[in-house]
């Protein structure tokens, strides 16, 4: 449609909602192209832009059964409340996510989630309403972003490890890869570690379903191969509360023996013995920040604008597991 009326996708959508910020002549042009080609808007999302001071976000959530993004995911929902954005959610369970920013695309004025696919897809998915991308470390053209620096904080910890007497760090990476699941394809976090460690030593490497039962197999896998590690990152805290409980089974101490470290900070952490080490996505700030982005947007009546980008940095949360 806005290929036929010769605009952009977001003016598309500010003609159909009847916002501001568009003439009369470029309304009417696309109202005609939407009317050839038989397009009806959401009823739901024309009431929420015409009621006063409305705003809505619509909320991805990659999976549920994952406490990362469920955390994430409340942390959202507390601030959208404090900021008086209403909220609509979705959850994806997919690899991608944007089956689900294409659901939530007729309904609100701006989209925050995680996205692991191409600029154009999410674009095409998005219909024209603004994108929050969290979590990438790829600079997506157009795109709003709330980014992690996991590097600095993987350094810190490799960094960190090596002053508690670690002469040998190993790592537990994902197995997964979106264009080739049976083969695996080192993650950044694996990429930024493998920079940090000694480049004359082997690599300790090993790669595990994002589960704690997949973190449990990669730990006794990385044993076998390389009995001689005294630390482990591992690439997700519920891999890593797999690892404690496979080391407990080798009748590995932790941390006498080996050291485990994760990435995430999830409270669940807690609750393993001995508690997990992790270097602790700040979640509040994460929220804050995507909440900030959509608050600009607002205030410019989610016009077109440069793109918005975040960084939040992580910390090093010291329990005992190292």
């Amino acid at each position: 449609m806005a290929a036929l009326a010769g605009v952009s996708r977001q003016t598309v959508t500010r003609a159909l909602n009847d916002m501001n910020g568009i003439n009369d002549e470029t309304k009417q042009r696309v109202l005609e192209v939407s009317k050839r080609l038989g397009y009806r808007p959401s009823r739901f999302a024309r009431s929420l832009v015409a009621r006063e001071k409305t705003r809505t976000l619509g909320l991805v959530v990659n999976s549920f059964r994952n406490p990362y993004y469920t955390e994430i995911a409340g942390e959202l929902l507390a601030c959208a409340a404090s900021r008086n954005w209403q909220v609509i959610m979705a959850s994806s369970e997919s690899a991608d996510g944007t089956a689900a920013l294409s659901m939530l695309s007729p309904q609100v004025d701006v989209v925050v989630g995680h996205f692991w696919t191409s600029h154009e897809q999410i674009e095409q998915a998005a219909n024209g309403i603004p994108v929050v991308v969290l979590d990438r470390t790829d600079h997506l053209p157009g795109m709003h972003s709330v980014e992690l620096d996991l590097r600095s904080g993987i350094e810190e910890a490799v960094r960190a490890l090596r002053a508690k007497g670690a002469r040998a760090i190993g790592m537990i990476d994902s197995n997964y890869s979106s264009h080739q699941p049976s083969v695996h394809v080192p993650s950044s976090r694996c990429r930024d570690f493998e920079e940090f460690i000694d480049p004359g030593r082997p690599k300790a490497v090993v790669a595990g379903e994002e589960s704690i039962r997949g973190g449990s197999l990669a730990f006794v896998e990385l044993m076998r191969a390389h009995p001689y590690v005294e630390a482990v990152l591992v690439f997700n805290d519920l891999m890593a509360i797999g690892a404690v409980h496979a080391a407990h089974t080798l009748d590995i101490k932790v941390p006498g023996q080996v050291r485990i470290l994760g990435i995430d900070g999830l409270s669940l952490g807690e609750a393993v013995h001995p508690p997990l080490s992790t270097i602790s996505i700040d979640r509040e700030a994460l929220a804050a920040r995507a909440l900030d982005v959509a608050d600009a947007l607002a205030a410019i009546n989610f016009a077109e604008t440069a793109p918005i980008r975040y960084v939040v940095r992580p910390r090093l949360l010291w329990r005992e597991s190292a």
